[in-house]
Parts: structure tokens; sequence; C-alpha cells
């Protein structure tokens, strides 16, 4: 990101006695040596442990920490083209000292506290601006300033329940407050995942040196979401609130909702009835308790604030008025955000705490004053300019001075500066900040987690790329981590945890997820039984038997425009199929099945994503390439269907092992069957009319059939005999054992959507009886008797083309297997207005 490692390997100096041995020494001198260049506290084990390996090592171990990442599936910023930004964590982690780390607690516990208390005047009686202790036009005039927050019942009387604050070093070389994050503490996951790479990567280091831990960061946060509530009969049940998987920090939403387990949800998959909020889960409506919400204010209820956005829930303000569900952290804490905020917060600080602050801040100007904007816009080289909206991390500008002067000219309250200045040799090229973060306990009680977001830049103004670090904190006392295991032993036994719910949203990913996996499966292992049969078992004359079949095997696309142009016959073909970013493809139909994946990573583990993210690695190393000669598109076509026959069994292997079996994982599994249905149906269709119309289908041919679904080995064990029409179709329909019969597949369908059915549930039943119908179908039929009633049986199909009996009953079966889809889609994943029982709203009058 913002060098090269192989660059880096040279000394940070001729003078210096350490050579470079992470990507950010070099410009961060200051904070890893002293003034005579020996290793700052707690350096010492890290430095030494590096420097202790060889140049290529460090490479390879850069390379590892990459990959190690990336399989985790972090990732920041918005995607570009269809992937989003890698995250990036060095090998040399950020130290605090004991003092050090003190200091940083106690000044951010005393911040929070006091602005704490500056919401709850705010939105009360303002007597700090009656006292004229802060000027009125940047609190009440701010963007952040929520009227609709006055009035509104307090979770557990608080604003601030989470928070984070950005620290960086001043020119003095003490940690000073750079912006405020308290009412969105973005970036925990991120210190949690850096620390759990860097673990991986080199677990030597955390053998040699004495750090507190941070696996338990989030067992607290559950905890307290979950005593917001007043007790009653059940558990209360908490979801995160996210915009979406085009924002920023998506990956990070995924990854707290995994560990807090609690769903992730989305504006849509929440609504208001009843002056209440209802999740839509596949069994109905269930009532949320609690939101841990990570959407802007102003874009929380479209009926309040920012008409037409989709991000919030409709009518949450007037619930959260009703006292029927809570908001963490409170509507209107935002404020508390505001960057102008910083130039006044030590008047906040010593109005309602009566104390000096313990953290200074960076030197900050708000430039909706007029002296103050005309005196940075004089010497804009000398200042960083900040938006006032410190959203998604950071809100530097990464513009033209030109264009900086245009926009702070246009709306000057919105822009903060900060002096670009920093402790350290002018010549350092980075600087680094740590967000720091704190969980507020019953009682006013604060605790900040043991670590920090720890982020390097450059000092350029207009370089806005970072990378990230680990931040160790000195271990705590053998007694004081034990009490504190204790503790969260006896919480975790203590309390009872409610059933996970899933939204129809996510079971509809699992869903599709399972179809195109399977899809994809199918169309790959085709390519690969093609390309051995064409050099392996069949000669010249054997393959003019079976080719005209091959194009009618390849399995039917979801919604076509015409007829499909995929065609598989020569090997140039097949490597377009496997290549080509186009409809009914192999990658196509893959990235479907990943881009469902990533919207659900939540309910994945990282183990079964690593799977799906080295075989997409794979797709865009190899890109497609025109006139290739024959010989090599076979190769490429056959390397990669063999990875993709290999990897998908292997993720479902992992997920089977990995992944909670609840709702989720049935719909994933419930689409993969119901695909395997579709596929076969449709290939036993396809080859109908050769069955009953000569020329009839050969030994050979109906075996070369079996091959390419995988199925020839099953029918020999099951039948002990050359391949002939009537075992045939018995084995791929009505086969109770054999692997792609449609009648197993339907019956493992219809028992994992029964799962996941509520008792009371009318639509889920319509498509259980449906599918049972279809079953009990499947089973009437005697296939010996279809097969020689069939030059008797006359029909028309749709474009008015003459059936014989069997080719008949095929198409209708096939339809009918097709049609399951749409009940499980309405019976479970679109059913927007069915209520569970438990919780159907009394209606009185």
């Amino acid at each position: 990101m913002l060098a090269n490692p192989a660059e880096d390997s040279a000394p940070v100096s001729r003078s210096s006695p350490h050579p470079i041995i992470s990507r950010t020494v070099k410009g961060l001198r200051y904070d890893v040596f002293d003034a005579a260049g020996n290793p700052r506290p707690g350096y010492e084990g890290p430095l030494r442990y590096l420097e202790g390996l060889r140049k290529p090592d460090l490479r390879a171990l850069d390379d590892q920490m990459e990959a190690t990442l990336r399989e985790m599936g972090v990732t920041y910023g918005l995607p570009q083209g269809e992937q989003a930004q890698p995250w990036m964590c060095d090998l040399l982690p950020h130290v605090f000292t004991v003092a050090e780390w003190q200091r940083v607690t106690a000044g951010v516990i005393q911040r929070i506290r006091a602005f704490e208390m500056f919401l709850r005047d705010i939105y009360g009686k303002r007597e700090i601006l009656r006292d004229g202790v802060v000027p009125v036009h940047p609190v009440l005039g701010s963007p952040h300033y929520e009227g609709a927050s006055i009035g509104l019942p307090l979770p557990r009387d608080a604003y601030l329940h989470l928070s984070g604050i950005c620290l960086t070093r001043n020119a003095e070389g003490q940690l000073a407050v750079k912006e405020h994050h308290l009412s969105r503490a973005s970036g925990i996951s991120y210190m949690v995942q850096n620390r759990r790479a860097l673990a991986s990567v080199l677990p030597a280091l955390f053998e040699e040196n004495a750090v507190s831990s941070l696996a338990d960061t989030l067992s607290p946060v559950v905890e307290v979401l979950r005593s917001l509530v007043e007790p009653r009969w059940e558990e209360p049940s908490a979801v995160l609130l996210s915009p979406g998987t085009e924002d920023p920090l998506y990956s990070e939403h995924s990854f707290l909702a995994r560990r807090m387990g609690i769903p992730l949800v989305q504006g849509g998959d929440l609504l208001v009835l009843d002056d209440h909020v209802y999740l839509k889960t596949v069994r109905g409506l269930k009532r949320v308790d609690v939101i841990y919400n990570h959407v802007a204010d102003a874009k929380l209820d479209s009926l309040v604030f920012r008409t037409g956005s989709t991000e919030g829930v409709p009518g949450v303000v007037h619930c959260l008025r009703r006292g029927t569900v809570k908001l963490v952290n409170a509507l209107g804490s935002q404020l508390a955000d505001d960057a102008s905020l910083l130039c006044v917060a030590p008047q906040i600080i010593r109005y309602y705490l009566r104390e000096a602050p313990i953290l200074p801040a960076i030197r900050t100007y708000w430039l909706g004053d007029l002296d103050q904007r005309e005196m940075v816009l004089e010497n804009l080289d000398g200042y960083r300019i900040r938006s006032i909206f410190a959203s998604n991390f950071s809100s530097a500008m990464a513009s033209s001075a030109e264009e900086i002067t245009r926009l702070v000219r246009k709306r000057p309250g919105n822009y903060i500066a900060q002096p670009l200045e920093r402790a350290g040799e002018e010549d350092d090229l980075l600087e680094q900040d740590h967000i720091v973060f704190a969980l507020r306990h019953a009682e006013d009680r604060y605790e900040v987690f043991p670590g920090a977001l720890t982020r390097v830049f450059s000092r350029r103004q207009e370089k806005r790329e970072w990378i990230s670090k680990d931040s160790w904190v000195p271990a705590l006392s053998l007694e004081a981590e034990a009490e504190a295991a204790q503790s969260w032993t006896r919480n975790a036994l203590e309390a009872h945890h409610p059933s996970r719910e899933v939204t129809s949203r996510v079971a509809e990913s699992f869903y599709w997820m399972g179809r195109y996996l399977e899809r994809a499966y199918h169309q790959a292992y085709l390519i690969q039984a093609i390309e051995t049969l064409e050099s392996e078992e069949l000669n010249v004359e054997e393959r003019k038997l079976y080719q005209p079949m091959w194009n009618r095997l390849l399995p039917p696309l979801e919604t076509t425009a015409g007829e499909s142009r995929r065609s598989i016959t020569t090997r140039a073909d097949r490597y377009r199929l496997v290549l080509v970013p186009e409809p009914g493809t192999v990658v196509r139909t893959f990235t479907r099945a990943v881009a469902n994946a990533e919207s659900i990573r939540e309910s994945l583990s990282p183990e079964a994503l690593a799977t799906l993210n080295r075989l997409r690695e794979l797709f865009r190393r190899t890109r497609f390439r025109e006139n290739l000669p024959e010989e090599e598109c076979g190769q490429i076509a056959r390397r990669l269907s063999e990875t993709v026959i290999e990897s998908i069994p292997q993720f479902f292997a992992i997920a089977e092992r990995t992944v909670l079996g609840d709702d989720g994982w049935r719909f994933c599994e419930a689409g993969e069957m119901l695909e395997r249905a579709i596929i076969t149906a449709h290939a036993v269709r396809s080859i109908s009319r050769s069955l009953v119309r000569p020329p009839l289908a050969t030994e050979i041919q109906l075996s070369a059939f079996l091959r390419l679904l995988g199925t020839r080995d099953a029918y020999r064990r099951v039948y002990q005999m050359r391949a002939e029409p009537g075992p045939v179709i018995e084995l791929l329909f009505r086969h109770p054992e054999s692997p792609r019969s449609v009648l197993r597949c339907l019956t493992a369908c219809a028992e994992l959507l029964r799962k996941s059915a509520a008792p009371d549930q009318a639509g889920a039943g319509t498509a259980l009886n449906g599918i049972e119908s279809l079953i009990h179908q499947i089973k009437r039929i005697d296939w010996n008797e279809q097969l020689r009633l069939s030059l008797e049986g006359e029909g028309v199909d749709k474009r008015g083309r003459p059936l014989e009996g069997i080719e008949k009953l095929l198409a209708h079966l096939t339809e009918c297997t097709l049609g399951i889809h749409h009940l499980i889609s309405d019976g479970f994943l679109s059913h927007q207005a069915f209520i569970a029982e438990s919780v159907q709203p009394m209606l009185l009058g």
C-alpha cells in the first residue's frame, strides 16, 4: 500500500544499527527509537526477533500476512470493480508502555464521561450554552444535531455505550486527541483481526512478550446490549444494523455480528408494526429489543429525517419514543463526533467534571469562524483540512489546494483544520494514530479494551493510503487476568442466550449460494469429464455418437433473453465456458455464489470463506485470452475445472464442520439439493427424444451420459448391467439412494425446509405440500411401462411440437421441479406479512 516490502529492506539510515524490518519503521523512527537510536521500551523483543530473520524470510512473512488477511476475508473500502480493497497489517506491532497506557485509559474515560454529560445537557436544559462556555452555532447549527432526539428515553440513561477516540502524537511527543469516534466505534473488528493475523504469522513474538489478550473483546459488548432491556420471561433479542454491502465497513459489521452471535441486518430486514420493531425471518416476524446501530442518524428513519433513504427503518424513531426498542448508541450521539467540538473539548471537560483534561487535543481550528478560516487559507500547506463528519475512520480530504479552498469557502462550517505538526525528525515520511475503544457498563463504569487500531499514513495531503498495525498493551498481572476470566465465565454461565434468528434476506443469500455452487460444480464436472472422455476413453467414431448431447446437458439458466449461445463442443468452447464473464459460464456462476457469500459473511466461518476466496483468486489470476491454441485451451479449461470440482465439495465439508447448522445453512443445503434435482431432470429430459425415436440411443451413448453426470459407477453397482433406458431413468429419477436422484434430492430438500418451518406458517406448509406432492408423483411412475407406451402417447409442447408419452411426462416433471423454487420463495423467503403466533399483536376495539 505505502511501500514495496522489497524496497523497505534498506537500512533506516547509514548511521542507524537497526535495519528496516517492517513496512513502516523508516518513516516512524521517533515512535520506535529514542534520540540515541535505541529501541523504546517494549520494542526490544519484537525488534530483536525480526532482525534475526533474513531479508527473503521477511518478504515471505509479509506475503504470508497479506495472504492470511485475504483468506480471513478482511477488507475495507468501496468495491473496486468486483474486489474490495485488501486490508494490510505491518509485521512490527505498536507497543504502549505501562505508564503511557494508564494515562490513555484515564484520559479516554474522562473524555467519554464529559461528552456523555454534554449530550444530556444539549438535548436537555442546555446550561453550557446559557453559560456561554461554548458557542451556540457549532453546536445547534451542526449537521449532527438531531432535534428529534429531545425527550427520547435513553438506554440505561446514557447516550454513549461503546465509543472510540483517535489519538496521535503532537509536536511535544505526547499522545493527543485527533478525532472523536464516540457514537460509531468503528475499527474494533480490525483491531481484533490484526491480532489474530499477527499471532498466526509470527506466533514466536507472543511467546517471548507478555501482551494483553483481545480474544474476549466482544463478549462484554453482547452482555451490555442485552442488559439494556428490562428483564422479562424471554431473553432480549439484539441485531446489528448495517447500511449494507456497499458500505466501506461492511467487512467489520460482518465480523462483529458473527463474533457476537447476533443477526446482521439491513433496513429492509426490519419493519415497524404495532409500535414495535420486527425482524423478518424465515419463521415469520420476530420482535427486536436492541439495535446496535451503524447507520448514520440522518438516515435512520426516512419518516423523520432524510426522505428516500433505504438504509434505515421507517418508524423506528416512534418506537424509540415509545420505549419498545433500544438503540446503541442513542439517537443524537453523533453530535459528539462533530470535529468542530475538538476546539472546545477542554472547556467541556472542565465545565462538567471540574478537572483539567488528561489528554490534550491536536490544535484544531473551526473554519466556520472567519478569522480562523482566513488564517488557514493563507497557509494551506501547513494544515490538514478535515470534514467535521468523521465517518468511516477518517475525515481527511485528498484534493488539490484549489479544490479544498473552493469547498471550504462554499460551506466553511463543515470543515476544520489541524496543523501538520508531529514529534520526530523533519524527514519522517509517515505518521500514525491509534483508535482506542471503551465500553460502558452499569453504574457509569467504563472498560477500555487493552489494544487499539493503529494506522500508519503518509504525511502528504494528497496520499490517502494507509496500513495498520497490531497494538500491544502490557499484560495484566496473573491475578487480574484470572479475575477477569472468572467474571466473564460467570456471566456466560448465567446467560440464557436466545435462539439465533435468520432473516429472510440471509436465508435467500444462502439459498442462492447453494444453487450457484452446485451449478458451477456441475458445469466444471461436465467439462472435466468431456476432456477425460476425449483424451482417454473414446475414439473418433465413438465421439460422434455422443457429441450432439453435450450442449443439452448444460444446466438451465434461471433467466434468458433468448437462446443461450453457450457451447461445449470444442476445446475453445469449453475454455470460453470456463473463463468468459458472461451468463452461464463457470466463472460467472461462481462469482454470483461468492457475491451471495460476501453478503452473509457474518454467518459463514472464516475457514469456509477462505476456500471460496482461494478459488476466486485463481480465477482473477487466470484471465480469458482470445485466439489461444486448442491444446492450450483444453489444458487451462481442464485445470480450472479440476480445481472447481475439488474446491466446492471442500467448501461444503468445511462449512459442515464450522458453520452453525441453523436455518441459514439449511437453506444453502436446500438450494444445493434443488439445483441438483433441476439439473438432473433437465438432463434426462434432454435425451428423452433419443430414447423413443430413431436413431435410438446406444449403450455407449447412455454410458457416456451417465459418465457426464457422475453416476456411471452408481449405475453399475445398483444394476450390474449395461446401460439401458429404463434403468437409467429409474436411477436418475426415482432411486432413493442414487446421489443425483431427483427423488432423493427433493426428499432431502423437504426435510431441510421442514426444520425451518414454524408450526403456524401457512406459506411454508404450502411449499412443503407442493414438494411432497411431486415426490409422491415420482414414486408412482413405472418407467418401464412409460417406455413401452411412449410410442402410443401423443401431445404437443408449448411450441406446438408433438410429444411422445415419456417426453411429455419428463417435460411435466421438469417443469414441476423448476416450480419448486417459486414455492420456496413464496413460502419462506418473500413472506412479508406473516407474524408468528407467539408475537401476534392484540387488536383492541
